[in-house]
């Protein structure tokens, strides 16, 4: 892994770090996102369709454009990911700090934490580089990211900001307004309320906090409440731009 794609010591230190979250993670299009100078790209394994093998893929190219490649997956897949070389698991749905300690270890090789070793993988750079720094590196450097999503979580919220190597979360207002009763309206007051209590523990516990963001405006939102993790949907951004594309044909047609 390289360390110069991490993004995890400026989350502890409080900068702002930019990313793009990609369901359909084809190297080329990661290779776009390093081109126009994105931080990092969140590969989502939760909610896209591929495999580990192509996800591998995936990483090796946003190591090749400098972008820190970090993946939304459950835990099981930690292990395989961060052996792929990713530098920071996002992990959807965690409720209580039992669940965040698990996170925490198996992304820290012992003695800190339970992840297992082997030195033949790309993370390790295929057991060319020296085995010792990789695993202080790794151990620095995996980023570890928590999404509070629910009523459960924010009922636990502050143990689960109190577990050691918790580096950001990254709150996901959609199942909240599902959890609180209101789905489907992120911007319901009781949506609003719940990020606007995550943000402000997370300022207290000295843990960096994030959000997707769907426009601009929102985004300067999140800004001014103390975010520094900031995300927006490849998805989103690539239908904007189709359809502004289609409507200045269109428009070039009817003049």
């Amino acid at each position: 892994m390289n360390l110069q794609h991490s993004i995890a010591p400026r989350l502890r230190d409080g900068s702002h770090v930019y990313g793009i979250s990609v369901g359909t993670p084809q190297p080329a299009l990661i290779q776009m996102c390093g081109y126009a100078g994105y931080d990092f790209v969140v590969i989502d394994n939760e909610h896209g369709p591929a495999s580990v093998e192509t996800v591998g893929e995936a990483i090796r190219a946003a190591h090749g454009v400098g972008l820190a490649p970090i993946v939304r997956t459950f835990e099981q897949d930690i292990p395989r990911l961060l052996d792929a070389g990713a530098c920071g698991i996002q992990v959807p749905l965690v409720e209580t700090a039992e669940q965040a300690a698990r996170m925490v270890r198996a992304c820290r090789y012992p003695p800190a934490g339970s992840r297992s070793v082997a030195f033949s993988t790309p993370a390790a750079r295929y057991g060319f580089g020296d085995r010792g720094t990789h695993i202080e590196a790794s151990n620095r450097a995996v980023a570890v990211i928590l999404m509070i999503e629910t009523a459960e979580a924010m009922a636990h919220l502050d143990d689960i900001l109190a577990v050691p190597g918790v580096d950001a979360v990254c709150v996901g207002p959609t199942d909240m307004s599902y959890s609180l009763g209101v789905g489907g309206n992120g911007n319901h007051p009781k949506v609003r309320e719940a990020v606007a209590e995550c943000v402000a523990a997370c300022k207290r516990a000295g843990v960096a906090v994030g959000a997707n963001a769907f426009s601009g405006d929102e985004c300067r939102e999140h800004v001014a409440m103390g975010m520094t993790y900031h995300t927006m949907m490849m998805t989103l951004l690539l239908g904007a731009t189709l359809r502004g594309g289609l409507a200045s044909m269109r428009a070039a047609v009817e003049a």
